[in-house]
């Protein structure tokens, strides 16, 4: 007869479907399970995770944890582990303890939980649990310590009885002397700069091995960091970690000073996300940061009574993870990619406010926007909360942060447009009036996706406006910095200075100004005009800069998606068509005079280079008051289906005669002031 434990073994080896659809899971694990403190849910919640997890909806994290290879793991702790790697091995380390423990919690898999167990006991070997220090000798904390803390308490939580309160208690004593310490010391010094007795990296890591050229300026990362999601991750850890110490050992001057500073850093968030909501660094960062404090704010609500759900407007923020999604038939959890943003947003934060907000609409953005479900979905997900209906599909979403969005819809097949404008932060790009569009499932005009960090790297031109579908007068582009103090922002910034949203189009435009004037004195006036026509659909885009004494020429970018080596770039005349496999996108472009047309790629390394290729167009006559008007054409397959044409009408008045089949639209500008004029008939 099978042993409980042989029992469960040979299930885990068993396809998802075999081992766990048909039946509730709890029907054949121990009910005896109970997690230790209870951080996120208590032995009452167990056996709803357990269906929970068991359910349709949550196979692709079933078969993710389920296929996690625990031979090549158990033999990386026991040979390859590097105790001073704290780029890689600590992280794979923490990162996968948690997966293991929460297998076990949910699944009742004890092989899982020894396993956990082992790469704890791996984690304690480390000396030191993160690669910065201050005054060269104490370890501080920004992801590498705060992530071991939060490894810490959910393994001690989520592994219960399977770990003696003797080894529970040395995992937790440990994480107050290298986490919890190196997490407070790290938002400590964002708080008091000038306490700071200087910040350097640990020469002792193997993180130079790793990145050579990473040897950036730390000496105003006190300052910087204060404004970025690196304070929202030690001081997420801080509150979680304390909170889980004080349940184990009680309160002490330790637990009080940690927790105040951790509470004082959570609150100071509100700074960092946007009134609405909206989140600077990007939808991945965004999700990094909301997660981290959505996490904090959990456990202290429910072990210490501190309630922190006002520190932002959370159905603002789910908002704008709507609004920044953009799916496409390669990725369909694509995002605006704006900065180093990356995606997907995953659905858990959602989850979490349609638990808290009792909000509908944030329920329908976690199920049918964020397809990626965690483990963090698993656990807020309530399949009992109401689901709000779809939004209405076509509307222009203008944050706080001056990012705007035109669409019709939020299907894979939808048109999306959308522009950077906006003030500086970190992980921002020379970016200002970048545009993307996608239609038909297909990425048509691309904002190159996630350029290096090192500004040593030679594809560090990609963060600039060169590497963005933007302008460049006579080649050059807006204010950017030099990287040697990491990703930190520019003082690059742009305004969106009106907006029109009419039945037939979606409209703005963003002044470019400041960040151009930057760079060349002799600038009057940058400005981008874009007119949406979702119907058709076409997209117009008007460039204008005005210069003071020195005329010049301007150039447009237009970057193709090639990261699969499925697009490519064609030009002809003053034309040129990007092609993707599912659509293309043509552009045809008018100037005062007449207009050149390339198709390029940067000078950086060849095999960057290649995956993202673009259309140049340019003024061929410098002026004053150079300006370009380019007509973008999304069109399904490879057909031609659409036409656009320019007539002159009186001086400085143009039309513009755009159709499609049997859809047409007449746009009329008038090219006065540093705004053209535009009147549009449908």
């Amino acid at each position: 007869m099978l042993s409980r434990r042989d029992f469960l073994r040979l299930t885990a080896l068993l396809p998802s479907g075999l081992a766990l659809s048909g039946a509730p899971i709890s029907g054949w694990v121990s009910r005896a399970y109970a997690p230790a403190f209870g951080l996120y849910f208590g032995a009452a919640e167990v056996d709803r995770l357990r269906e929970r997890f068991s359910s349709d909806m949550f196979s692709e994290l079933r078969e993710q944890l389920r296929q996690l290879d625990r031979a090549a793991f158990r033999t990386f702790l026991t040979s390859e582990v590097r105790y001073n790697d704290h780029l890689y091995h600590i992280d794979r380390v923490t990162k996968t303890a948690q997966q293991l423990a929460f297998l076990y919690a949910v699944a009742g898999d004890e092989e899982a939980a020894d396993l956990s167990i082992e790469a704890m006991r791996t984690l304690m070997k480390f000396p030191r649990w993160d690669y910065f220090l201050e005054g060269g000798d104490r370890v501080f904390g920004l992801q590498r310590a705060p992530d071991s803390v939060l490894a810490v308490s959910l393994c001690s939580d989520w592994l219960g009885d399977r770990v003696t309160d003797s080894e529970r208690d040395e995992w937790l004593r440990t994480m107050g002397e290298r986490g919890l310490e190196a997490s407070f010391l790290g938002i400590y010094g964002m708080r008091y700069p000038d306490r700071v007795k200087g910040w350097t990296m640990d020469e002792t890591s193997t993180y130079f091995e790793h990145r050579p050229g990473d040897r950036i300026d730390l000496s105003n990362w006190p300052y910087i960091l204060d404004k970025t999601n690196l304070k929202a991750v030690p001081a997420s850890a801080l509150a979680i970690g304390t909170a889980t110490y004080q349940k184990r050992f009680g309160v002490s001057p330790d637990t009080e000073r940690w927790l105040e500073q951790a509470v004082f850093s959570l609150r100071s968030l509100e700074d960092l996300f946007a009134r609405d909501g909206s989140y600077p660094e990007g939808v991945s960062y965004g999700n990094y940061t909301a997660l981290h404090l959505a996490q904090a704010t959990t456990v202290l609500r429910r072990l210490i009574g501190i309630d922190l759900f006002d520190v932002i407007n959370w159905t603002g923020h789910v908002e704008y993870v709507r609004e920044m999604t953009m799916p496409t038939v390669e990725n369909p959890k694509a995002v605006v990619n704006f900065g180093d943003a990356f995606g997907p947003a995953q659905s858990a934060v959602p989850f979490w406010v349609a638990g808290r907000a009792y909000d509908p609409i944030a329920q329908w953005t976690g199920l049918h926007q964020n397809r990626s479900h965690d483990t963090w979905s698993l656990i807020w997900y309530d399949e009992n909360l109401p689901v709000g209906p779809p939004l209405e599909s076509t509307r222009l979403w203008l944050s706080d942060l001056d990012w705007i969005v035109a669409r019709n819809g939020y299907d894979t097949n939808d048109l999306v447009v959308a522009m950077r404008s906006g003030p500086p932060q970190n992980h921002e790009h020379a970016d200002r009036g970048s545009l993307i569009v996608k239609a038909y499932g297909e990425m048509l005009v691309a904002d190159p996706h996630r350029p290096p960090y090192s500004y040593s790297d030679p594809s560090w031109m990609m963060r600039t406006t060169a590497g963005h579908s933007a302008v460049l007068i006579d080649g050059q582009g807006h204010q950017y910095h030099d990287g040697k103090e990491g990703t930190n922002a520019s003082d690059a910034l742009a305004h969106i200075t009106r907006t029109l949203e009419r039945e037939h189009l979606l409209a703005w435009t963003s002044d470019q100004t400041p960040a151009y004037r930057m760079v060349n004195d002799d600038v009057a006036s940058v400005t981008r005009t874009v007119v949406v026509l979702h119907e058709l659909p076409a997209v117009l885009v008007v460039d204008k800069v005005v210069k003071k004494a020195r005329p010049s020429r301007i150039q447009a970018r237009y970057f193709c998606f090639n990261n699969d080596g499925k697009g490519r770039v064609e030009t002809s005349g003053s034309t040129f068509r990007i092609m993707r496999p599912g659509a293309s996108l043509r552009g045809l472009t008018f100037a005062l005079g007449d207009t050149t047309v390339r198709s390029l790629t940067l000078p950086i390394p060849q095999e960057v280079a290649v995956m993202h290729p673009f259309a140049e167009v340019e003024t061929q006559e410098a002026a004053l008051t150079p300006t370009l008007l380019t007509v973008l054409l999304p069109e399904q397959g490879a057909a031609e289906t659409a036409t656009a044409e320019v007539y002159p009408v009186s001086e400085g008045v143009y039309m513009l005669d755009v159709r499609n089949g049997s859809k047409r639209a007449r746009v009329t500008f008038a090219d006065s002031g540093t705004i053209p004029e535009y009147k549009v008939e449908v």
